[in-house]
Formats: structure tokens, sequence, C-alpha cells
């Protein structure tokens, strides 16, 4: 009786018995390793989010010619003084091609924040503002920044990927790919997005293709693919410095 009387017994209000005491920090220390260790795992393990950006806090005024087709886009100059086309925005998930009517093919100064991913760009033009205007005439017109003409690049090819959005590609949002961003890629995409063809080759090589069909924007029929991998047969084409890949929504396949 005297031996049971000595053994460690739990109460409520009294001191933690040793044994216990170094049982439970053992098992904290064990216990915050093996989470530390199970979190550095999984990461290790994650795709890169990629190298894109979008500088909010810093809008400049663009000068080029403004186009709606097959998206909207401007052709200016980039931060080395070479032509570059970039895709155009509202800063929400939207497209602005109904902003741009009468101006379409004119020289313009646009308003707005840089998202840039290499060599990919777009602006988010300022809302707030009149953020589309005409250019003034202080400077006669740059032919480099002429809308580039449509060159045939492949008349065929097949590719495995997924459709996403290029805003959030581009560097609005991280992850920009995969499931987790199916639903906001498809939103941007209902809303007048350009969507893109996300591909790799065997070999780990990336590629993005600005989607279009009969070289015109697409509508909401490929919603339903988004962010699924997907398998498409189409021709590529390029203007200026943007691909494209034309094919219909029946052109998609799941895989």
């Amino acid at each position: 009786m005297s031996a049971d009387r000595d053994k460690d017994f739990f109460i409520g209000w009294a001191e933690t018995p040793r044994r216990d005491r170094r049982f439970f920090l053992g098992a904290g220390l064990a216990l915050m390793a093996g989470t530390g260790a199970t979190a550095a795992g999984l990461a290790a393990f994650q795709a890169p989010v990629g190298p894109g950006m979008w500088d909010q806090g810093t809008v400049k005024t663009y000068t080029g010619v403004i186009t709606a087709h097959p998206y909207p886009m401007l052709r200016t100059r980039d931060v080395t003084g070479a032509p570059q086309t970039a895709l155009l925005s509202c800063l929400g998930k939207c497209g602005v091609g109904a902003q741009i009517g009468a101006l379409e093919g004119q020289r313009v100064e646009v308003d707005g924040s840089l998202i840039q991913r290499g060599t990919h760009a777009m602006i988010a033009v300022a809302e707030t503002s009149a953020w589309v205007r005409p250019a003034g005439t202080q400077s006669p017109p740059d032919p480099a920044l002429a809308i580039p003409s449509r060159t045939p690049v492949l008349e065929a090819i097949t590719l495995r990927g997924e459709i996403l959005d290029t805003k959030c590609w581009f560097g609005a949002m991280r992850p920009s790919e995969g499931k987790v961003h199916k639903s906001c890629a498809a939103l941007c995409i209902r809303a007048g997005l350009p969507p893109a063809f996300f591909a790799r080759d065997a070999d780990g090589n990336a590629s993005l293709l600005i989607m279009t069909n009969g070289e015109a924007a697409h509508g909401t029929a490929i919603l339903p693919y988004v962010a699924d991998p997907v398998e498409i047969t189409g021709k590529v084409w390029r203007a200026g410095n943007i691909l494209y890949l034309d094919a219909p929504p029946s052109a998609l396949i799941r895989i």
C-alpha cells in the first residue's frame, strides 16, 4: 500500500510530476521539429511561383499605338527603348476593349502600372483617371510602333499544357497556375482578360502562347478547360513579340 502511495498520480491543482514534465517537454520538441521538417519538405517540392512582378505603386504614361484586336494591346517601347507589345487590363479582373472605341489604331497615351514576367508585359490602366487619350502632336509618329503584321510560324502543332489567364501569370497573382488558381483564372478570362496556353516539352522547356479563335478573341467556351491538363492542336502565328496559338474550343481534349 505504501508503494502505491509513492507513485506519481495526476491531480489537477497539484504540481505536474517530474516524469510527466519530461514526457511533455520531449513530445513538444519532437512535434515542433517534425512540423518544421514536414513544412520544409513540402515547400521544397512546390513548383516555383515565377519571377513575375506588378509595381502597382508606380503609374507611368506610355505612348504608342493602341488596338483592341484580338485583345486590347499597346504597341510601345519597353524600359530599354525596344518596341514591345503590352497587353492591357483594368486594375481588377476585367478587360478594357470596350473603352478603346474610336482610338483603334491611333497613337495614344496610356496611364497605368506595369505587370511583367520576362519578355511578357501588361499594363494595368489607371481607371481613376482618363487613362487613354490621343497623343500630342509635338513629336512625329514612330514607325516602329505601328501595329505589327501577322506572320505564320507553324501551320499545325499539338501541345500539352494548361489554359491560364495572362494577368495573373505575368505577375498579378501567385500562384498563377494549376488547380489552386482555377477559379481565379476562369473569372479573369470570363471578364475579358486574354487567355494563354502554357506548355512544356519533354525537356522541361516552357512556352506561353496567347490563345485566339480564328485570329479573334476567345469566348467563354474554353472556361470548362481552364487550369486542367489539356491537349490542343492549332496553328501558331506571331505579331511583334507575341506568339499566338490559334485553335477553336473544339480542338481541346482533356488528358
